[in-house]
């Protein structure tokens, strides 16, 4: 019995170990290791959408397999390399970089949060050394995608005190007269970045367009991902997930989509697709009671992507449609998930260990908001956890003063029986009757 409270004690002083190493690094994250930036392969479109008719979510490829590209012409896909600008956006959380050639956001710096190996650094999410990126655009041949060319109406772009918001606006010529404005919305104390694509049909004929917008990762942990916590399979996997109120919380790992089998939910009209990493997560939040389709494949550079594809209404000749999702990209603060969307704050993992990590975060969380101060929560939680398991603590110590009174007699029992183990094993049992010893 001694033995067994042991154990457990044991088990529990380590897994408390742990869940408070993991909060002490709250404030700092895995180090981004510097890296040139990868020329984009042939990267895939999307399927092309119809022209005409009812405004229903063309088939994408929802395996390994790359899907479909189309065969129009994209800017800086061939011939001479075209160079975008860099648009730069400050406010209060981030430090954002978007690239003209794509209108993609290509870094993402986090100035609350601080590089886990150089303090003086901010940690960087969006970044070349993982090719993570949130790219989005039109599919088809008349749209303009992740590989065309933009313009912007500003290469500088501060949120000011006394301002909430900071717009980037960018701008880019599609075909048949179709024209589109992509609008970057960035808000003061928020990890969540309003992303709208506004279509004008310039032309003579009606469209029906789709926008898409996927986020692209080389699958690869942090070169100092917490090999402790990946000892007790507590440490969140790299890789895509989706959530819909009728099938929740799916995860859609980098093998799976080397294998060709996905199984998650490519359809539905709530959610969000998200790609998560250890402390950190960025995902799409598509409108509820939006028709979107999901579709993930490994592209030819070894990169793989997650796409939310979005029909927009019918655009009649002079007419204008705007498509609007969100991002958030930020760290995996249970508060700000829950109030980004619904179900985002299950993107925090902890493996087959959550029914204990749970209730021990929970409580962290409440001594943090009590104290302010995490290295003072982590105290007060050792403290508490002290104090709940102090009876079985105290049991094993009694346990254990009573085996050193009696070790004396336990020896000469031993030498008395030892030609006789029946006789031997009867008095210690009688002994540890009459010490009451467990």
């Amino acid at each position: 019995m001694m033995d067994t409270q042991r154990l457990i004690l044991l088990f529990i002083f380590g897994f408390s170990v742990l869940m408070l190493w993991e909060a002490w690094q709250k404030e700092t994250r895995p180090k981004p290791a510097p890296s040139a930036p990868t020329a984009q392969q042939g990267v895939p479109t999307p399927q092309p959408a119809p022209t005409t008719g009812t405004a229903t979510v063309p088939p994408v490829a929802a395996t390994g397999k790359a899907a479909p590209t189309s065969s129009a012409t994209v800017p800086g896909a061939a011939g001479a390399p075209v160079k975008g600008e860099t648009v730069k956006v400050r406010t209060d959380l981030f430090v954002a970089e978007i690239d003209t050639l794509g209108g993609t956001l290509k870094r993402l710096e986090l100035l609350k949060h601080k590089d886990s190996a150089d303090p003086s650094k901010n940690f960087v999410l969006f970044g070349p050394e993982h090719q993570y990126e949130a790219q989005s655009g039109l599919t088809g041949e008349a749209g303009p995608n992740h590989r065309s060319l933009w313009r912007a109406q500003a290469l500088e772009n501060i949120l000011e005190a006394g301002k909430e918001t900071v717009e980037v606006r960018l701008s880019a010529p599609g075909r048949d007269g179709l024209a589109v404005d992509k609008i970057y919305t960035f808000r003061r104390d928020s990890y969540v970045i309003d992303v709208a694509m506004e279509v004008r049909n310039q032309g003579s004929a009606p469209v029906v367009p789709y926008a898409y917008f996927q986020l692209t990762h080389d699958g690869k942990p942090a070169a100092d991902a917490n090999t402790l916590a990946q000892s007790f399979g507590a440490q969140s996997f790299i890789g895509f997930a989706v959530y819909t109120a009728e099938k929740a919380f799916q995860k859609v790992h980098p093998s799976d989509i080397d294998k060709g089998k996905v199984d998650a939910v490519t359809k539905a009209d709530n959610g969000w697709l998200a790609l998560v990493q250890h402390y950190f997560v960025s995902a799409w939040l598509v409108p509820d009671k939006t028709l979107r389709e999901y579709a993930f494949e490994k592209r030819q550079d070894a990169v793989y992507v997650g796409r939310a594809l979005v029909p927009l209404p019918a655009v009649a000749p002079g007419a204008t449609a705007k498509a609007a999702v969100s991002l958030y990209a930020g760290p995996q603060e249970q508060q700000r998930l829950k109030a980004a969307a619904p179900g985002l704050d299950l993107v925090v993992d902890y493996g087959w260990l959550t029914i204990i990590a749970w209730p021990l975060f929970w409580l962290l969380q409440k001594f943090h908001e009590l104290a302010g101060n995490w290295g003072v929560a982590i105290i007060l939680l050792t403290v508490l956890l002290k104090l709940i398991f102090f009876p079985l603590s105290a049991a094993s110590y009694k346990s254990m003063a009573k085996m050193k009174l009696v070790t004396p007699r336990l020896t000469k029992i031993r030498e008395m029986y030892g030609h006789d183990r029946q006789k031997m094993n009867q008095a210690m049992m009688e002994l540890y009757k009459t010490e009451k010893i467990n």
